[in-house]
């Protein structure tokens, strides 16, 4: 498994250890509860009907927000006022007469007024109905408000419909489009709506701007239904038909949607999704929480605006992608900081935090697996420079010991050569007396092609272990790789006066490896073994070279009865530069483990019984073959 998804796991981890650990000291993050104080009570008086949409958005937002900063216990009494479909003068006696009953042993730290319909209630009975209670009056059109009708003392928090911002959406969109038609409905609040678009549409010379108004669905139907591309509808609200019928304006909006073939703006954010096309809109949401953030400051005391009155709540710019499409209206009309809604669902929209995660971890998982790709080439490159370094230093130290064979091999060749040079003189002498005979001459001819093949055997045995060749695993006997350099170290062997006694037990001595670093194994060891017994008597240097098998492995040693090795010193002889020799580099036995090592075997040092060493090598087959399967290579020397 990558090293990634530990980390994000530890990352996580860090993170919430940080927050834990910030928040004793710094204060808690969640407000803690204060049961034994005296609790807020709140009474939320909503003067339009509860199930609108717009309310709940606006309730449920006030209600979470305020509930979240609360430090202490918060109760909450909501009440419904529904003047928009109701006679409030005919329910209001009635109305009074319960929430005094319901009041008169409550008391009451504040009042929010919801909407402008709420205002006339709490001016007139507030202070009987909740006396000494604060009041905030939320919900409110600042463009509507009556600032004499509003209660002494009483805070407001509105919004501001950006009218105009519509129509410049609306002309941003619409660049051809003409006709403007502005429908509302029959209540008072709808005629003062519509009257207010109506005005700011007109002051603009580019719309032909119509009015419809009050109108009988059936006609309002039709009339929509013969608008032409080149125009568009502004609905504002309709909360009742000529008829007297109350309605939602939220309902009604998607049948105008249906019946108009031109894009629908509107004013409020519940009207994108409902059919609207865009508009500067009105989020309940924000206005439910900025109400909130005002009730938490009255009731905790502080003072509020000089002028009893929050700013007003900014608009936000909202479009439909999918009326965008019906219409064929281009999204790069919007301004920079609109909001899109209802994009198409797909990967991107729908789990963009979670894709730009994904994507994060798997940038980091990538840079990871980059890393540790480079690192991995690196120290392949580095090992293979090593095991270049190690065969140049294995080739040195070949070079090294055939420099102390030097005599020896002189020797060797010499002999050879002075048979060859006596045979071609005695064959010289023969025919200058014409004494020469035939067979004479073919034997002294046989004995000069014998010596030329000792001589030349003895230079093939030289070149293959000095000439410089890539270290290659190949099926190997090793009874041939170890009997040619038992040849070469005949001569000086015999020059020490040592005795070298071979004894090739192994049956079947196949294994996969390099021949030429096979033989420097042994090289190294025998030569390693006669200088060890250069101080023994003549009659006792006798190296001795086994080989034997163990299970799937093949068995060397290589035995002398020299001075031997101290136990506290035969760990050491393997590490580099150490020696025990006079003039030795210490290079000779670990470069024997190494190449041990390298065709998987391993190499021990222990004492001889009757003194001397015996170095045991251990070499792992690794070559499931019949002897078939190697053909050209000897069987073996006895």
């Amino acid at each position: 498994m990558l090293p990634t998804v530990p980390y994000c796991l530890r990352l996580a981890c860090l993170l919430l250890g940080g927050v834990a650990a910030w928040a004793p000291g710094h204060g808690q993050i969640l407000p803690q509860l204060r049961h034994d104080a005296e609790p807020w009570r709140v009474v939320v008086l909503t003067s339009v009907d509860p199930g609108l949409p717009a309310v709940r958005l606006h309730e449920q937002a006030f209600h979470a927000a305020l509930r979240a900063a609360a430090p202490g216990r918060l109760v909450i009494f909501n009440e419904s006022l529904d003047t928009q479909r109701f006679d409030a003068a005919e329910l209001a006696p009635e109305f009074i007469a319960l929430l005094r009953r319901k009041y008169r042993r409550q008391p009451v730290d504040l009042v929010v007024g919801i909407s402008s319909g709420a205002i006339d209630l709490i001016r007139e009975h507030h202070a009987h109905l909740w006396p000494g209670a604060q009041v905030l009056l939320a919900g409110l059109d600042e463009g509507s408000v009556d600032v004499g009708r509003l209660p002494a003392g009483a805070t407001r928090v509105s919004w501001q419909l950006d009218i105009a911002g519509t129509l410049d959406l609306a002309e941003a969109l619409q660049p051809s489009a003409r006709q403007l038609v502005v429908v509302g409905g029959d209540a008072p609040v709808d005629r003062a709506l519509t009257e207010r678009v109506a005005q700011l549409a007109l002051q603009r010379p580019r719309w032909q701007t119509e009015v419809w108004q009050g109108l009988p669905w059936p006609q309002l139907q039709q009339q929509l239904a013969a608008l032409q591309p080149g125009a568009a509808v502004f609905f504002t609200t309709m909360f009742r038909d000529p008829t007297g019928r109350a309605l939602f304006a939220g309902d009604v909006l998607p049948h105008v949607v249906a019946a108009a073939t031109v894009p629908v703006y509107g004013l409020y954010e519940t009207y994108i999704g409902r059919g609207a096309t865009a508009g500067r809109v009105v989020s309940f949401q924000d206005a439910g929480r900025q109400a909130a953030a005002q009730a938490l400051a009255l009731l905790q005391g502080q003072q509020g605006p000089p002028d009893h009155s929050v700013p007003p709540r900014a608009s936000r710019c909202m479009a439909d992608h999918r009326q965008l499409q019906a219409h064929g209206l281009s999204a790069q009309g919007l301004p920079a900081d609109c909001e899109l809604r209802h994009l198409p669902r797909n990967l991107w929209t729908e789990y963009r935090e979670a894709v730009l995660v994904a994507v994060a971890v798997l940038g980091l998982q990538s840079l990871t697996i980059a890393a540790l790709l480079l690192q991995r080439r690196r120290r392949q490159a580095a090992e293979a420079d090593a095991l270049r370094g190690r065969a140049e230093l294995a080739r040195a130290m070949r070079f090294a010991a055939m420099g102390e064979l030097t005599a020896s091999i002189a020797h060797e060749i010499n002999q050879p050569l002075g048979a060859i040079l006596a045979n071609a003189e005695a064959a010289d002498l023969l025919i200058r007396r014409g004494t020469a005979s035939p067979e004479v001459l073919r034997e002294i001819l046989a004995d000069i092609r014998r010596d030329d093949l000792r001589a030349h055997e003895v230079i093939r045995r030289l070149r293959r272990l000095l000439e410089k060749h890539e270290v290659e695993q190949v099926p190997t006997h090793l009874h041939a790789a170890l009997g040619d350099v038992l040849s070469l170290l005949a001569g000086e062997a015999q020059r020490r006066g040592v005795v070298i006694e071979s004894q090739f037990a192994a049956a079947d001595d196949r294994l996969l490896g390099d021949p030429v670093q096979l033989q420097q194994v042994l090289m190294n060891l025998a030569i390693n073994a006669m200088d060890a017994m250069d101080d023994a008597p003549a009659g006792a240097r006798r190296l001795q070279v086994r080989t034997a098998e163990r299970g799937d492995s093949l068995l060397l040693t290589v035995a002398d009865r020299g001075c031997g090795i101290e136990p506290a010193r035969r760990a050491q002889v393997f590490e580099s530069f150490h020696t025990t020799k006079p003039h030795g580099l210490g290079l000779g036995l670990p470069i024997v483990r190494a190449i041990v090592e390298a065709h998987g075997g391993t190499i021990d040092l222990r004492a001889r019984e009757g003194g001397g060493s015996c170095f045991a090598v251990t070499l792992p087959r690794r070559l499931p073959m019949q002897p078939a399967d190697m053909p050209g290579l000897a069987s073996g020397l006895a």
